[in-house]
């Protein structure tokens, strides 16, 4: 890629082209390099001696990203938020907790970690009666889990089904329910947002509650962190090299089902800016 960069050539949508856009070549495999890169620095133009262009396959510019985003999950639909390198470095697969069905419950557990978490805002919490897990959270990232919990519903078996998870998830969204909705301890774990969203704590909890506020959704969300299947050992109940997916990974997974993606800075960037315009968000 530096001998492309070095070269006076600009990549666009996967291709390699040259500057007057006469000649076209396709390069396997860098798009997704593109991608990254502009995830990474926030941007898809870099300016140098030479001029190169960087049209990522997602939206090149912040605001579009978290515009459309928030559009997906208005519709029920999936979006993907990664963190920073400095954090985490991981990408959590996110949707509104009113739209957990038992197929999207099911796709979230295959392709995760499997430990579904519901962000909540902190007024559902106590009104749901959710104290915090521990007195004293020692958490790495101080991610403020509260006691688990599963619906009380009588079509409700063990709790960890997808069915089952599904069902926990809107319940806690439901405008109807109350802290005797549920049973505890249960098999999906709420997650106390902070008041101020990404703009206090730059978490996956507090992303996943700004842009259910920006789609006119219910305080109460769905997450778990993506993760890669590993590979096979013959003949050994082992799978190796399993991880958890990052940047990259995060955005091939994102193309192949359809779903966007989006930076946690992308949503700061955004939530400031509408501070800014409406004084409020």
């Amino acid at each position: 890629m530096s001998q492309l960069l070095s070269s006076g050539l600009s990549v666009n949508g996967g291709h390699v082209c040259g500057l007057d856009g006469m000649s076209k070549l396709q390069f396997d495999g860098i798009e997704d390099t593109i991608e990254a890169f502009g995830m990474i620095l926030h941007s898809h133009v870099l300016v140098s001696p030479f001029l190169f262009f960087f049209t990522p396959a997602i939206e090149p510019i912040s605001k579009e990203r978290v515009i459309n985003q928030s559009r997906d999950i208005g519709n029920g639909e999936f979006i993907i938020v990664l963190d920073s390198v400095s954090r985490e470095n991981e990408g959590d697969l996110i949707l509104a907790a009113e739209d957990a069905t038992t197929d999207k419950m099911a796709f979230m557990i295959r392709h995760t970690s499997g430990l579904v978490c519901c962000p909540v805002s902190s007024t559902l919490a106590t009104h749901l009666a959710l104290p915090q897990m521990v007195l004293n959270n020692t958490e790495v990232d101080g991610t403020a889990y509260t006691v688990s919990v599963d619906a009380a519903h009588a079509s409700m078996t063990t709790g960890i089904s997808a069915h089952d998870r599904a069902l926990t998830c809107r319940a806690l969204a439901s405008s109807s329910s109350a802290a005797d909705t549920f049973r505890r301890p249960g098999h999906c774990f709420p997650l106390r947002a902070r008041d101020k969203g990404v703009r206090e704590r730059r978490g996956h909890t507090e992303a996943t509650m700004d842009f259910c506020k920006l789609a006119g959704k219910r305080p109460a969300g769905a997450l778990c962190e993506l993760v890669l299947d590993g590979d096979e050992v013959e003949g050994r109940p082992e799978r190796r090299n399993g991880d958890m997916m990052r940047a990259d990974e995060c955005l091939k997974f994102g193309k192949r089902w359809g779903i966007r993606v989006c930076t946690i800075d992308d949503l700061v960037e955004y939530m400031e800016g509408q501070q800014l315009l409406n004084g409020k968000v």
